[in-house]
């Protein structure tokens, strides 16, 4: 069973009430005198607070993400990630591979569209990661059998799971909801974690010597999907958004990339090229390196990039301090435009999160546009 999944869960909880009740029933069987029932009688309490312990850790874990799964858990690299290779150099594409259906994509309705568990293969970067695809429902009507669609890709905080972004930020029903009132078009949303290359966060660089992380989000995920799916042909059919690290991710890629992507929407990232326990050095002890993935520092610095950007800024200061974001979007000039999602109040959570959802996804559809392409990747053969 996976770390994050309710059966887990229910499993523990289960043991432990078991453990309880054992305890109640069989303690006069214990507590006779010597060694034995000394020994009986400790045990008995340890197996229960051992229980209850791992039954709080695993709701602390699911409420607030610590782990994504058991490789996370433990420190070691899990298949999810692969060494830089040179895959993508022989002529190789990158593929998106579908998965058996599992407990999350089951909870998506035919009237939400339909929800696909995927891999995600990079050929440039060598990484690959697994995510869940939500098609519309117009995707598979025969009015739209040759059409294509805009994407949108969400990216969790690390360490997270793409399946928080199901389950708690609740996008298939954000998107749903907001299609009934008739506020979004019909678009392919992408949901995936910001790092390849668990336990570290690679904050979407591509990190000298280490995991190509921003090659694999601005070049090899657009790719795989497109081989797929029916995506927009150009970049102005494609954005880019996350939450925690995987807002400093959307902006970063969105701005260093804009040949890949034409919004970005960040809610609660950091604009800074951090270096911490988690993310280690990722910049080859280059400062010149470091300020490249500063994002203060390019606005200052290199030219504007042709793309629209949405941050969001909590005016209580619940989330860091509101100076920063408005500072931030003071820097934009033209052909650039930075947004503010503001909020009176909030905080670090997937509450907000999802609150903010509900303005953000409408910002992403109303820019989002369908061109025509111009060479043989206008043709949908082959895809699903």
């Amino acid at each position: 069973m996976e770390l994050t999944s309710p059966a887990l869960l229910w499993t523990v909880s289960a043991c432990t009430v078991a453990a309880f009740v054992a305890v109640i029933v069989f303690w006069r069987h214990a507590a006779r005198s010597g060694l034995r029932g000394l020994v009986a009688r400790v045990l008995m309490v340890a197996v229960v607070q051992l229980c209850a312990l791992s039954t709080f850790a695993l709701v602390a874990n699911l409420h607030f993400s610590f782990y994504g799964t058991w490789d996370d858990l433990l420190g070691h690299d899990g298949p999810a990630s692969a060494a830089p290779s040179d895959s993508g150099r022989d002529g190789g594409e990158s593929v998106a591979e579908p998965l058996p259906d599992d407990d999350v994509t089951s909870q998506v309705s035919d009237k939400m569209g339909k929800l696909e568990k995927v891999r995600f293969r990079g050929a440039r970067s060598g990484l690959s990661d697994m995510g869940y695809v939500l098609l519309p429902p117009e995707y598979f009507s025969k009015a739209h059998a040759h059409d294509r669609f805009p994407v949108g890709i969400l990216l969790t905080g690390f360490p997270g799971e793409a399946r928080n972004l199901v389950e708690r930020m609740k996008l298939p029903k954000v998107v749903s909801d907001l299609r009934k009132q008739g506020k979004v078009q019909p678009m392919i949303w992408v949901m995936a974690r910001p790092s390849t290359d668990p336990p570290h966060d690679t904050e979407c660089v591509d990190v000298p010597g280490g995991p190509q992380a921003g090659t694999y989000y601005a070049q090899d995920l657009p790719e795989a999907l497109s081989n797929r799916y029916r995506t927009a042909p150009t970049a102005k059919g494609w954005a880019i958004m996350g939450n925690s690290s995987g807002g400093s991710c959307a902006m970063r890629t969105a701005m260093m990339h804009p040949n890949s992507y034409t919004a970005a929407v960040s809610l609660a990232g950091d604009f800074r090229a951090i270096k911490d326990k988690q993310t280690g050095d990722l910049y080859g002890g280059s400062p010149e390196f470091r300020d490249e993935n500063d994002l203060f520092w390019r606005l200052k610095n290199r030219p504007m990039p042709p793309i629209d950007m949405l941050v969001t800024r909590i005016l209580d200061g619940g989330d860091g301090n509101p100076a920063e974001p408005k500072e931030f979007a003071g820097l934009a000039k033209p052909p650039m435009r930075i947004d503010l999602l503001e909020r009176k109040s909030g905080g670090h959570n997937f509450v907000t999160w999802n609150a903010e959802l509900y303005q953000a996804v409408p910002w992403v559809s109303e820019r989002m546009q369908v061109e025509d392409a111009d060479d043989s990747s206008g043709s949908t053969e082959g895809k699903l």
